[in-house]
Order: structure tokens, then C-alpha cells, then sequence
């Protein structure tokens, strides 16, 4: 192992070596002899490896003492040059304002050269004798062949493919009906109820992780449980951090700052409440049953049963230790599968024929030689993608490598070129199981700040560009796997085995500390601390680091019993590149004082609720990437402006408002003398000053991706905004142009000519207009200075993919659209009369708020999204006219009754109409709009909203794709299609149509064989009789029907006499949440022998201020008598006229959460259940008294008004709270 370290001194040290030699060339000319510091970098540190055999195999024991020297000098020299690059940087930002100063300045540009000169001079000669000794050790290294072609050309890196599963279907299906069977239910006994905990175990990289993920997205586990939750274990069991981590589980990624163990726990249980749970807790190597009892009391006190545990591990006696039910060892996979991961990895495609024999037969060879690891196969696999035959035999020549997981993933290492082996290296300061998420921030500006970047003083790529590719190469090499969280985002993760890996070539380099015991090297460079106990024990040996190069602080951790921590920092760390504390929570914000400016060498700074910025700030001088949250700062500082190296400037990202919180670039005077800046997001341009105008953004011509531009109303003109130089910016790739909304009384010509100032790059791919006042949009010129054809036309922009013009009031014309374009967006321009041909690959149309446009031109079948709002003077029809054909409906044409038909949009997927008029607005001329003919099959969302004209809506059986319809405010509708409950749709909502009536007719066969409906809204529709037969849908888990008084009782449509089924679906097992306002839609579905009652666990009764007086019926009390067994949330809801409670709630055994709100008339509660936890009244001001509370009731909270004599009786009862709101 302690070669594996030792042969990282080559890709940590070249790059240095490199800077110091173009340093030598660059000061020294003939004074210094190079030829040793380029023989160093060119041929020894490359061969680093080939030494290290070449020792072992003469016996030299001073190799490691020489390496360790020559790592030593190499970091010594570096410092001394950098020193001496920041001397030239100040004297470059620095200003002479006065005779003294000029003096001061002049003699130090004497006196401070020579000195860091001769420094420097000693530097490299002290590196260069190593080296030299080293050569020694091999003198004719530069004839040693490359055992391996490391630096040979790589092809394009992709991302890696997703990881398949083969050979393990039927474990999978074994641990799925195991997690999915009741056979296991736990029972309650003197010990307690405990959930079953199922096991998967391993070696490493046997693929206990990927059939975990499997697992956990098969179809049936998805079915089967209301919530999953997915947390990585570390080795160290810390039972409050895996909580927090369930809950962001849970809560697609939030979790309250909350470091108290049991308010986190309380948290966890209210989550998990009357939920069937699946947890799966990955990399398990807990052995302390006590600590992991208490970690899942949530789960074995508030779980629902059905609810599941499922771990991996690698250990047996974890299975033992921890009670497990049962537990599925991971046998070695059959040889046809194995092999199958290889090609997968290897070819990209497991049933590739391979023209070559003899790649065929080396593939068959070299999987052979990996011992059946999947992980090996992975990693071996990627490696061996795109390259040669001769790398082939050469890696089988390597066989005693391979042969077990560490060394196979070892020879991949290996075969990385060394700027990806130092790059590697560094993510062994992140804990194991890190969910990587923002690569710019977790990889890129860390690697630019170490200098592990480098790119050619010629090149057109940049350090970022250059940087990413670095990753998705180390991913396309399966370093990393991607996949998909909780809420739908991509993260990268390292496997376990591939992280030791990077702690040991690097635990020279880097380390990492998470608990007391560990004790710090005394040569380290790199730590990154992870917790605030570990801290606070490390502290006396952390300041010990006079050399420290990095410091990362990883999660929330808090320093409080010492405020000058951060000062510390400052003074003792001199040789800092990197200060990452972006993940402290402190318990106050804290100043940054003068100190700061000490840091000189610093390249990355990362600071959490900072209060004060020192202009010390402004002498970093090497700064490349400031992140700062700045929402409790007061000011900033002046002097940012001399951070001449600056590339980044932002802010931390507010997890709970999802703002990011960053030093604006407006605040920065004299902003353009930040000429390295990559990105400032938004600019305000200020009217007062010059420091503050739009000729800041002139000298920062590295500016990419996306630039916003506030203020343009204080521009005077179009030779103003020109010094924007935005034509130059060819990096920019997203615009945006903003004006101040209000200022109505603005010359609107005045806008004309600064927009034609403001003509951006034709790279442009995407431009926004905000509040613009101009009648039209600019006259932008060729490359030869010539007016295109038509005085309108957006003719250098040619890749403009995406155009917003948003709150434009004045803007008549929209100039001709270039043939790129695929989303045109246009909201609140209430003059504009006509838009221009539209491109034929468009792809998204946005109208909103348009009421001069009476016609939009044709589109192209290609639409993908369609969305008018408040549009259409002439009327809809007309508005769609060239879209949409009118046609009549009747026979022979002769209806009165016209439609709206459509030419057929191919791939449509969604269709969004609110607030368009229609020229005629009821009597003869009504509309139907018959989506069947209009759709394709890609149709999956319909929203149609207020729509006074529309009286019916035809959804055709090929609509076999649509999954959400909302029908809302359409006065006149008053019929909708049967095939509106296809087998595809998930929501149906539908609210205040007042005519809607639908006819009793079955659905389509098509659709008897259930469906995925999993929400139906309907409210407000008093005609309403039939809500089509839900009966053939079997997985609807909401359901609301309020405002629906005809609705009770219907026909089933099936044939027969019983006209007393209600709509309610009569056998489903997933209903869980109703809100009626009439529980004769419960009561109906009892006399069926399979009601849907069975499973239902929220109940909420809403009935309203307009209801009579009225008890519930016998039925309905039977209903809470019998038939509500599962119910755990009740809630009676603005009943203003209920005069009481049901009497026979107490048999509601599975109850635990009751709400009573705004039921005046209510005087008493009946006698409850005794598995209810927590009661909350409000504005109930008739109840006196609270009477045989049941013992399980934790708390009781009342808000608003209430009885005065339930105040003063309960006021001191600790689980009673009053609240007055």
C-alpha cells in the first residue's frame, strides 16, 4: 500500500514542476541550468511507477525518503513563487496616487524581485539535486517503455450508461415478495413492536447496492408502499445524521435545522405516520444493537403495518447483531452473466458481435481473470472501452492484478492519465456515500483552485470546460455512478471500494477526520472535518498544520464555545489555496476581519451567515472563487474590485426558500477591472455613476452562460449601451434584457436605440425581454454592417433557440424568427396585433395576456406545448383559425353548433387555454372542442379554464397517454367524454361548471380493465349526476367531491335494476384520502360485499356555511360503527350547522389524529378511541368541557375562540394547549 501512495508523487508534483520551469525560463533566462527541472518533469515524474519497481528490485531503501524530499521541495518552491507572483499582482492593482507612494512602489519593484528571486532560485535548485539523485536510482529511465499507453488519445467521453442488474431476477423476486407479504407482520410484545429487517450481504463489489436500487424501483415495491426512503450508512454509525438524512428523505431533500436527537425523532414520527414505510439503509456496519433499536423507535412506534426494513451489509455478524428476519447472501453470478457486465461496460452492448477474433478472444480471457466482482468487470470494463487490441494484451499480461476486486479497480487507476489520478484523489475528503450534486461546485472550482487544471496559455478552452470534461471522463470510466434521487435530480456517488481507494494512493495528501480517535498526520495538506465533535477534539493538532493547503469543512457543525475560530484560521493557515466552511451553521453570523487579508496564497473561499466583509478582502490577489452568503451582511466592500484573478462570485443557495443568497456584482464598483470573471448573474446598471453604469460589462469578455441585465432604463442611449459590448461576449449563451415594468411614461424610442446598442453575439442561444417600451424590436446588422432583407429580422442569431418578450406594453411587430428557434414565449404585450411566420421545428408557444392578436400563423405538426392565456380579441376561433380548423358538427353540416377540429398535432403533449373569448358567447354559436380529432396519442396534460363559450369537450379513445385533466370555471360546459378516464390518466380535476351533466353511459370496454387514476377532484358542479364508473379503476387514493348535491345516488351503468350504487370505486385497495361534503357517497357502498372502505385512512367532512341543521343519519353513524377500521385521520371541516360529533367514534380503533374546525354548534365531544395521539379544535366556542379524554391522547390543541370555562379548566393541563389564533 505504501507504494500505491508513493506513486501519486508524480501527478501531484507535475504540474508544479511545470509551473516552476516555465517560472525558470520566464525570470531566469541563462542564470539557472533547467535541463534537470525538464528532465524531472518529462520523463521522471511520468515514470514515477516505473522507478518504484526499478528500486524494489535493486533494493534501494532511500527511495520513499528521496520521493518524500522531492514532494517537500516541490511544495517549498511553489510557495516561494507564488509569493513572488502576488508581489507583481499587487503592484498591478495597486495605485500611485502621490510622489510617496510612487517611491514605495518603485522601490519595491527594486527590492522585492531580487529577493523572491533568489528565493526562488534556491528552490529550484534544492528540487532540481533531488531529481538528480533520483536518476541515479535509474539512469536510463527516459528508455523504459510505457508498460501502458496512459496519454494515448481518448475518445469523446459520454456519461456513463445507467447499470444494469444481470443474473439476479430471481433473488430479486425472492427479497420483493418478502418485502411485500404480510406473512411477516410484526406482533406487539413485552419487548415492543418491531418492524422486519431484511438483509442483503456480500464482499465488496459483489452488487449489493445495484439490487437494492433495483429492489427499491420494482414496480411492485413502488405499489406497495406509501413512502421509501433511501440513506447511505457510513462506517461510523451516527444514529441522529441518519436520521436527518430520512427525514431529507422524505422530504425530497429538507430537513429543519434541528440538532437535538429527540425533537429529530418527534419530526420523523409525525412523518411517518399512518404510512406503510420501505427504509433501505445502504453500506450497514452498525454492531451496537442499543444505539440501532433507538434509532428506529419512529418506525417500531408509529410504522403502519406492511411496513419494511431493508440494509446491505457485508458482514455477517451485522445480521446477527441486529436481529435480522431474514437475510439473502449474494451468490456468485453464472458465467454467461458476468460476462454480459464486461461487454455491457466494455462495448456498450452485451450481444455485440465483435468482428475481431481476437479481441473476442481476449474479452473472454480477461473476464477469466476477474474472479466473477461485478464491480471489476464495471471498472475494468470502462477502462478497456475504445482502446485497441494491443491495450488489450497488455492488460491480460497484467492478470495477477485483476484477478480480485482491489486489484482490478487498482489497474484501472493506474491506467488513468495523471491530471484524472490527482483529481481522483481529492474526493477522498468527502465521507463515504457523499451524494455529489453540483459538480461545478464538488469537483471543478476545487480542482482549479489546487491547480490541477491545465490547459495550453493558447488554448481556446477554458480552466471549467477543461475541468468537466476531466469528470466526465473519471465517469465514463464508471469512477462514478450516476443516478436519481428523490426528487427526480441526478447526483453522482463513489462506490465504497473505489473511495478507499483514493485514501490510500493519497494518504500522503489528503486526509479526512469524523471521529475523535482518528489523530491527524503531522505532514498533511489537504483535511477536510466532517462534524462538530470531531472538530472541536482535533483542534490543538489542526492549528499544528503550518503547511495546510486545504481546509473543508463537510455538513452542519457549529462553533460556539469559541468565536475567534475563524480568526485562528486566518492567522496560523498562511498557506491556504482552499477554505471551504459553505457547510457551518453557526450559532451567530460572524465578521471577517483584517486577518483575511493574510490568506495571500488563497484561491477558494467558502463562508456561511457572514455579517461584515473587512476590505483586507480585496489583497487576495490569487482569489479565483468567492461564495459567500451575504443575506445578513451590511456592506460591501469596496475594494472586491482589485481581485483581478476572480472567476466566480456567488452565494450559498437557501435550501428552505430555494434563493441563493450571493454579493451582488452591482455592489462592486468599477466592476470591469474583474476581467477573469466566468459569471455575474445579474447586473443592475445604476444612472448615478460611472462605477456602477453598463460600461462595467465592456472588459469582461470571459462571461458564459447565462448574464441578466436590470436597469436599462437608466441607459440615455444607444452609444451608451455599446460599451455593454455584448456583440463580443461570444460565450454568453443566455440574455437577458430588463427594463423597469412601471415606468410607463418612458420615451419608448428611447428603448429602440439602447436595444440596438445592446446586439448580442450571434452564438446567442437564448434571449429575454423584460418591460421593453418600444413599438418594435431592433434592426440588428450583418457582420458587414448591411441591413438584412426585412427591416425586421433577428439576422445574427441564427442558433437562437428560446425568445421571452415579457411585459412589453407599446410592442406592435415581432421581427422574423430564425429557423432554430424551438420556444417562443410571449406574456403581457397587450398591443401586439400579429406574430411572424412561425420556424417549423417550434416546439413550445406561450400567448399570454395578447388582446390585440387576433390570428397566430400556422405551426409546425411538431408542437410540443401549446399555452393561451388572455388572448384573442377576435375571439378564439379566429385566433386559432390557421391552428385549428372550424368546422360544423351536425348532419350535412347543417348544426348551428359549430367545433373546433384540428389539423393534428403529431407529438402535443401538453394543451393549456384560459380566458380566451370567443366572438359569440351562448345561444346558437357555442362551441365543442373535439380534442380526438385535434390529438395524437401524446396528449398527457389538458387544463381548460374559464371558458364561457365551451359547452362540450370530446376526448377521444386515442388519447391513450393522458395522465392530468383540470377543467375549471367553464359557465356553459355541459358534457364531457367518456373517455376522459382512459387507462393512462393519474389526475382528474374538475370544479365550478355549473351546467356540467354527463349522460349515464358505460365506459369504452377499452378502459374496463382499470386504470392508474390515482386523484379525482370534483367541486362545484351542481348538475352533476354521473361521475362516469369509477368501479373500473382500482388505484384512486384521493378523492374530493364537494358542491355535487345530485351526485348521491346513480346508476351503475352495467345493466339491471339497482340504482342505488354510489360512484365510489368497489374494490379498490388504494383509496386513502376523501373529502366529501355528503356521506351518502360512503353509505351507498355498503351494502356491496367489497367496499373501498377498507383501506381508506384520511376522512375529511366538509359541508360549508350554507348547510341546514342535520344530524348524522343512522346510516352514517353505522358507517363510523363498522366500516372505517383503518381510518387514522378524521376531520370535521366548517360544518357551521352540524350540531354534533358521530356517537360512535370510540370505534374507530385505528384512529389517531381528529381535527374539529369551525363547527360553532358542536357543545360536547362523544367518547373517543383509545388509539387516539392528538386532537386540535378551532373555533369551536359551544364546548365547556373535555370528559374521558382517552389515555393515548399525547396532545390537545385549541385556536381561536373558545368557551371561556374550557380555558380555565384546562389552562394547566400539560397536554392541553391553547393558541388564540
Amino acid at each position: 500500500m505504501e507504494k500505491i501512495a508513493l506513486s501519486l508523487v508524480g501527478p501531484m508534483v507535475s504540474p508544479i514542476v511545470g509551473k516552476l520551469n516555465n517560472a525558470a525560463l520566464s525570470y531566469f533566462g541563462g542564470d539557472i541550468t533547467v535541463e534537470e527541472l525538464q528532465r524531472l518533469q518529462t520523463t521522471i515524474l511520468p515514470n514515477i511507477r516505473a522507478v518504484l519497481l526499478l528500486a524494489e528490485a535493486k533494493n534501494v531503501k532511500d527511495l520513499q525518503q528521496y520521493l518524500v524530499k522531492l514532494k517537500e521541495a516541490a511544495y517549498e518552491a511553489e510557495d516561494v513563487l507564488d509569493m513572488f507572483e502576488y508581489q507583481c499582482l499587487e503592484d498591478q492593482v495597486s495605485s500611485a496616487p502621490n510622489c510617496i507612494k510612487t517611491l514605495i512602489k518603485t522601490a519595491r519593484a527594486v527590492l522585492a524581485p531580487f529577493f523572491f528571486k533568489t528565493e526562488l532560485k534556491k528552490s529550484i535548485e534544492k528540487l532540481t539535486k533531488i531529481a538528480g539523485e533520483i536518476n541515479q536510482i535509474a539512469p536510463n529511465i527516459s528508455h523504459f517503455p510505457n508498460q501502458f499507453p496512459m496519454n494515448q488519445q481518448q475518445p469523446p467521453t459520454v456519461s456513463s450508461p445507467s447499470s444494469p442488474v444481470f443474473g439476479r431476477d430471481l433473488q430479486r423476486n425472492s427479497i420483493v415478495n418478502k418485502l411485500i407479504s404480510a406473512a411477516d407482520e410484526p406482533s406487539t410484545s413485552s419487548g415492543g413492536r418491531r418492524i422486519p429487517v431484511l438483509a442483503i450481504y456480500g464482499i465488496g463489489g459483489a452488487g449489493k447496492t445495484t439490487l437494492a436500487q433495483w429492489i427499491n424501483k420494482d414496480p411492485r415495491v413502488v405499489e406497495h408502499f406509501d413512502t421509501k426512503m433511501w440513506v447511505h450508512v457510513s462506517r461510523i454509525f451516527d444514529a441522529r445524521a441518519i436520521t436527518k438524512k430520512i427525514i431529507e428523505s422524505i422530504n425530497k431533500g429538507e430537513c429543519p435545522p434541528v440538532e437535538s436527537f429527540d425533537v429529530l425523532q418527534s419530526i420523523l414520527k409525525d412523518k411517518l405516520k399512518s404510512k406503510k414505510c420501505l427504509l433501505v439503509l445502504d453500506n450497514v456496519w452498525c454492531l451496537d444493537k442499543e444505539r440501532w433499536d433507538q434509532m428506529l423507535i419512529p418506525f417500531n412506534e408509529v410504522g403502519e403495518m406492511g411496513s419494511r426494513i431493508l440494509i446491505t451489509c457485508r458482514a455477517e455478524e451485522v445480521i446477527s447483531k441486529l436481529g435480522v428476519h431474514h437475510s439473502f447472501p449474494l451468490a456468485e453470478l453464472e458465467d454467461g452473466d458476468f460476462r454480459s457486465i464486461f461487454m455491457h461496460y466494455s462495448f456498450g452492448d452485451v450481444k455485440k458481435d465483435i468482428t475481431d477474433p481476437q479481441l473476442s478472444e481476449l474479452a473472454s480471457k480477461i473476464v477469466k481473470k476477474l474472479s466473477k466482482s461485478p464491480l471489476a468487470a464495471r471498472m475494468v470494463g470502462s477502462s478497456l472501452r475504445g482502446k485497441e487490441v494491443e491495450y488489450w494484451k497488455q492488460t491480460l499480461q497484467r492478470g495477477d492484478m485483476l484477478k480480485d476486486t482491489l486489484g482490478a479497480i487498482y489497474w484501472s487507476f493506474e491506467m488513468l492519465p495523471p491530471c484524472l489520478q490527482r483529481c481522483f484523489a481529492l474526493c477522498c475528503l468527502y465521507p463515504k456515500g457523499y451524494h455529489f450534486k453540483n459538480i461545478e461546485e464538488d469537483f471543478v472550482r476545487l480542482w482549479i483552485a489546487q491547480g490541477f487544471i491545465e490547459v495550453p496559455s493558447n488554448s481556446t478552452v477554458t480552466l471549467e470546460d477543461e475541468a468537466m470534461s476531466y469528470f466526465n471522463e473519471l465517469l465514463s470510466k464508471s469512477f462514478f455512478q450516476k443516478n436519481i434521487d428523490y426528487v427526480g435530480g441526478t447526483y453522482y456517488r463513489m462506490h465504497d471500494l473505489l473511495h478507499d481507494l483514493a485514501e490510500n494512493v493519497s494518504k500522503d495528501y489528503f486526509f479526512r477526520i469524523e471521529d475523535d480517535r482518528q489523530r491527524i498526520p503531522a505532514n498533511v495538506m489537504h483535511l477536510s472535518v466532517v462534524g462538530y465533535k470531531t472538530i472541536s477534539s482535533h483542534l490543538p493538532d489542526l492549528f499544528k498544520l503550518v503547511n495546510l493547503r486545504t481546509l473543508i469543512i463537510v455538513d452542519s457543525w457549529s462553533i460556539q464555545h469559541d468565536d475567534g475560530f475563524i480568526q485562528q484560521v486566518f492567522m496560523k493557515f498562511k498557506k491556504l489555496r482552499m477554505l471551504h466552511l459553505g457547510g457551518a451553521r453557526y450559532g451567530k453570523v460572524i465578521k471577517l476581519d483584517k486577518s483575511v487579508g493574510g490568506l495571500k496564497l488563497l484561491r477558494y473561499l467558502q463562508v456561511r451567515a457572514v455579517e461584515e466583509l473587512h476590505e483586507s478582502l480585496g489583497k487576495l490577489y490569487h482569489l479565483q472563487f468567492l461564495v459567500i452568503d451575504s443575506s445578513t451582511m451590511n456592506k460591501v466592500p469596496q475594494e472586491l474590485n482589485k481581485l483581478i484573478n476572480l472567476r466566480y462570485m456567488g452565494g450559498l443557495q437557501d435550501r428552505y426558500n430555494n434563493e441563493e443568497s450571493a454579493i451582488t456584482a452591482s455592489k462592486i464598483p468599477y466592476l470591469g477591472k474583474l476581467t477573469s470573471l466566468q459569471a455575474i448573474g445579474r447586473y443592475q446598471v445604476s444612472s448615478k455613476e460611472k462605477q456602477f453604469g453598463i460600461g462595467q460589462l465592456k472588459n469582461l469578455q470571459q462571461l458564459q452562460g447565462t448574464l441578466c441585465i436590470d436597469g436599462l432604463e437608466n441607459v440615455k442611449d444607444k452609444a451608451e449601451a455599446s460599451e455593454a459590448s455584448l456583440k463580443e461576449k461570444e460565450h454568453v449563451d443566455t440574455l437577458e434584457l430588463q427594463w423597469e415594468r412601471l415606468s410607463s411614461r418612458r420615451d419608448g424610442s428611447i428603448d429602440e436605440e439602447v436595444l440596438e446598442g445592446l446586439q448580442p453575439h450571434p452564438n446567442l442561444g437564448a434571449l429575454k425581454l423584460g418591460g421593453y417600451n418600444g413599438v418594435r424590436l431592433p434592426k440588428w446588422t450583418r457582420e458587414d454592417g448591411s441591413l438584412s432583407s426585412s427591416d425586421l429580422y433577428f439576422v445574427d442569431l441564427e442558433r437562437l433557440h428560446s425568445l421571452e418578450i415579457v411585459d412589453c406594453s407599446n410592442l406592435q411587430q415581432i421581427p422574423s424568427l430564425p429557423g432554430m428557434l424551438g420556444r417562443l414565449v410571449i406574456r403581457g404585450c397587450p398591443n401586439l396585433s400579429e406574430v411572424p411566420l412561425l420556424p417549423l421545428g417550434l416546439r413550445v408557444l406561450t400567448v399570454h395576456g395578447c388582446r390585440k392578436l387576433v390570428q397566430l400563423p400556422p405551426v409546425s405538426s411538431r408542437l410540443e406545448e401549446l399555452d393561451l392565456e388572455n388572448c384573442g380579441g377576435g375571439g378564439v376561433e379566429t385566433l386559432l383559425s390557421n391552428m385549428l380548423l372550424l368546422c360544423n358538427d351536425g348532419e350535412n353540416g347543417s348544426s348551428s353548433s359549430s367545433s373546433i377540429q384540428g389539423v393534428g398535432f403529431v407529438v402535443l403533449r401538453r394543451l393549456r387555454i384560459v380566458r380566451c373569448s370567443s366572438i359569440h358567447h351562448g345561444g346558437e354559436n357555442e362551441k365543442e372542442l373535439c380534442l380526438d380529432k385535434l390529438m395524437s396519442s401524446s396528449l398527457t396534460h389538458l387544463t381548460l379554464t374559464e371558458l364561457p363559450w365551451l359547452t362540450s369537450v370530446l376526448l377521444g379513445p386515442n388519447l391513450t397517454v393522458l395522465k392530468d385533466v383540470r377543467i375549471e370555471n367553464c359557465e356553459n360546459l355541459r358534457s364531457i367524454g367518456n373517455s376522459i378516464v382512459s387507462s393512462s390518466l393519474k389526475s382528474l380535476h374538475i370544479s365550478d361548471c355549473p351546467r356540467l351533466t354527463v349522460q349515464q353511459q358505460q365506459p369504452d370496454d377499452h378502459y374496463r380493465g382499470g386504470g392508474v387514476i390515482e386523484e379525482v377532484y370534483v367541486e362545484g358542479c351542481p348538475e352533476l349526476t354521473w361521475l362516469w364508473n369509477l368501479n373500473c379503476f382500482t388505484s384512486v387514493r384521493q378523492l374530493r367531491v364537494k358542491g355535487c348535491p345530485k351526485l348521491t345516488l346513480i346508476k351503475s351503468g352495467g345493466g339491471g335494476g339497482d340504482d342505488s350504487l354510489s360512484p365510489m370505486p368497489s374494490s379498490s385497495s388504494s383509496l386513502h384520502i376523501v373529502t366529501i361534503d355528503d356521506l351518502s357517497l360512503l353509505t351507498a357502498a355498503l351494502p356491496r360485499r367489497e367496499c373501498c372502505l377498507n383501506s381508506l385512512w384520511s376522512l375529511s367532512i366538509v359541508r360549508g356555511s350554507t348547510e341546514e341543521d342535520k344530524p348524522f343519519t343512522a346510516e352514517e353513524e353505522e358507517l363510523f360503527q363498522h366500516h372505517l377500521t383503518s381510518l387514522t385521520m378524521l376531520y370535521f371541516n366548517f360544518c357551521e350547522g352540524l350540531p354534533s360529533l358521530p356517537a360512535n367514534l370510540e370505534n374507530l380503533s385505528s384512529l389517531k389524529h381528529m381535527e374539529i374546525w369551525g363547527c360553532p354548534k358542536i357543545e360536547s365531544l362523544p367518547n373517543l378511541p383509545a388509539s387516539l395521539r392528538e386532537v386540535e379544535i378551532w373555533n369551536c366556542p359551544k364546548i365547556e368541557s373535555l370528559p374521558n379524554l382517552p389515555a393515548s391522547l399525547k396532545r390537545v390543541k385549541i385556536y381561536g375562540r373558545c368557551h371561556p370555562r374550557l380555558k380555565e379548566q384546562y389552562r394547566n393541563h400539560k397536554n392541553i394547549i391553547f393558541r388564540d389564533f
